[in-house]
């Protein structure tokens, strides 16, 4: 274990409402995603993800009542000769797989050696945000570049920060009555409950998040609900801590606001710090876990056969990056991309990231009756209209 005495923290209410997720939209895991060229040794990744988590505890835990306690076995790594089956990645047999080795384990690393090399994160977002994902991810990459990685030793999520700093006023109340830009669609047995797709955008740059919540308001009939996660280590810049740290703040947008005043309406919120304020609403999964499983069934059903949901879309960005940041011994990265967790809660959620560059766009969307084709249209239009907007990487800014 890390130390003399194993770390541990609450279970906090906002990651309560991701268990029953595991059984209604399995498996319910952020994936990180580093494709490349070269090639990586599986002992040297095993003894990688060891050095990393000795300092990263956040990567061993698992629960123990209503604690998060500290493993004594690391993070498994299953080396597949496998390549991503694109692009129709609901239908890829190992990122739509249960995390292993056993039900409890939270925190995995895949290295598929198929055509070509790709290094993927498994987590289950009970025990880690994005953000977090991204920190583990840079510290196995360290240990494997022979750096030391940088610990992460607070036991402090969401509850314990909001506590600390303050919150600025209500909660946003969640009411069932937001559509979505892909409409609604009857849920089907024979349809894949949820689809997950990639796009990469040649092109990058300020604004790609705003654009994007632009045009699916413009998609959607009357006022729309966008959630972006909000990293809220912003609120302590010394807090090392890879637990959930993110709450939303809603952007309620009607079609056609222009891309900037949306991103002036982000600016706003971040500065009023509303985001902290929706910790209060997490409260009501301080319920058995079968009255949770209801909540969220009934949640699914309102979405998909009525086309009533709490917000229309989730949409977060999760940071640029660099060839040479990421580059390790004998394997360069040709790019990264975030696949979202599938949710019963949420219509769409919408991933971002740059690297040299270019954008990735990936997106869970709930499925059903129509929704494939009318995805991969407006997936089409976002494309078209990022690669439009944004500026394009000229030869001199390509790596190496």
């Amino acid at each position: 274990m890390n130390g003399s005495k194993a770390f541990r923290r609450r279970v906090t209410t906002t990651e309560r409402m991701y268990f029953p997720m595991r059984e209604l939209a399995p498996p319910f895991l952020m994936q990180l995603v580093i494709p490349g060229e070269g090639n990586i040794d599986p002992d040297a990744l095993r003894s990688a993800v060891t050095t990393a988590a000795a300092v990263t505890p956040g990567a061993r835990l698992r629960r123990h009542g209503d604690e998060w306690v500290e493993g004594d076995t690391d993070p498994a790594v299953r080396v597949l000769d496998h390549q991503l089956s694109y692009p129709a990645l609901e239908a890829d047999v190992v990122v739509t797989g249960a995390i292993g080795p056993t039900p409890d384990a939270t925190v995995e690393v895949l290295l598929l050696t198929g055509a070509s090399t790709t290094l993927i994160f498994r987590v289950f977002h009970g025990v880690m945000d994005g953000m977090g994902m991204v920190v583990w991810a840079r510290n196995v990459l360290r240990a494997l570049r022979g750096e030391d990685p940088i610990p992460h030793p607070d036991p402090i999520a969401d509850q314990e920060l909001v506590a600390k700093v303050g919150t600025p006023g209500k909660p946003t109340p969640m009411v069932p009555r937001y559509r979505t830009a892909v409409g609604r669609g009857r849920q089907h047995r024979e349809l894949a409950p949820h689809l997950l797709r990639h796009r990469r955008i040649e092109g990058a740059g300020p604004g790609a998040l705003a654009r994007v919540c632009a045009l699916l308001a413009a998609e959607t009939p009357g006022t729309s609900r966008i959630m972006m996660p909000v990293d809220l280590r912003r609120h302590d810049p010394s807090l090392r801590s890879t637990a959930n740290l993110a709450l939303p703040l809603f952007l309620d947008i009607e079609p056609g606001r222009h891309w900037t005043a949306i991103k002036e309406q982000i600016k706003a919120g971040l500065h009023e710090r509303r985001e902290l304020s929706q910790l209060a609403s997490t409260r009501i999964t301080l319920v058995p876990d079968p009255v949770n499983r209801a909540v969220l069934r009934t949640t699914n059903w309102l979405g998909a056969r009525l086309g009533r949901n709490l917000a229309s879309a989730t949409v977060s960005h999760m940071g640029r990056f660099t060839t040479d940041e990421l580059t390790i011994p004998g394997f360069r990265p040709t790019g990264l991309f975030v696949l979202p967790q599938h949710s019963v809660a949420m219509p769409l959620l919408f991933g971002l990231t740059e690297f040299d560059g270019h954008t990735d766009l990936t997106v869970s969307a709930r499925n059903g009756a129509g929704i494939e084709p009318r995805l991969e249209a407006l997936l089409d239009r976002l494309v078209a209209m990022l690669e439009a907007d944004l500026p394009t990487p000229s030869p001199a800014d390509q790596p190496q």
